[in-house]
């Protein structure tokens, strides 16, 4: 009788963490630091110009969070170019369940791009608002996707001109980040 007692024990115990396992919230840990995979997956996964190539989310107490992030491109070619770019934000977080977090917010993003052959620098200055979607693998690891509804002012200076209004500027609105994967990993 003992033993079937204790048998009984252990397999209603082992339901019940695996139950909690399969059920559990991972808590929002407060440094994640995130990897576009489209950067380096290129034929898999969408890309656009105002995804960054590093990001960085502070979570503090409360639900908000503060986003930063970093892209970087150098082309040594004859025609080549390069582009630096960071971005500022804010979101918050609005429902959790499970594994799954859903977020909202939006970034301030600029990027300056150069090219070799033309003496005209453009810079990009924009603000866009996301739908964050993140599921955890683990509680160290997830991926994520924010889709956005950005609006952008461009300007571009042509140095090489002697006249007196060099700048050209236009503005641009869409979505972007659609089918944007990033990787995160939390500590």
């Amino acid at each position: 009788m003992k033993r079937i007692i204790s048998i009984f024990l252990m397999v209603l115990s082992a339901s019940v963490f695996a139950q909690a396992q399969n059920d559990s919230l991972f808590a929002i840990p407060r440094n994640q630091v995130g990897i576009s995979l489209n950067k380096f997956i290129k034929s898999v996964f969408a890309s656009d110009d105002n995804a960054m190539i590093i990001n960085y989310r502070y979570s503090g107490k409360n639900k908000w969070s503060y986003r930063t992030g970093f892209d970087f491109k150098n082309d040594d070619s004859e025609g080549g170019y390069s582009q630096f770019a960071f971005k500022l934000g804010i979101d918050r977080n609005l429902k959790r369940y499970r594994r799954w977090n859903f977020y909202y917010g939006a970034d301030y993003f600029f990027r300056y791009s150069n090219y070799k052959n033309i003496n005209k620098p453009q810079y990009d200055n924009g603000l866009g608002v996301f739908l964050g979607v993140q599921y955890f693998l683990s509680p160290h690891f997830s991926i994520s996707t924010e889709p956005m509804l950005y609006y952008k002012y461009i300007y571009v200076v042509d140095r090489s001109s002697f006249q007196k209004d060099n700048k050209t500027s236009w503005s641009e609105t869409g979505f972007g980040r659609i089918g944007f994967v990033e990787l995160n990993f939390h500590f």
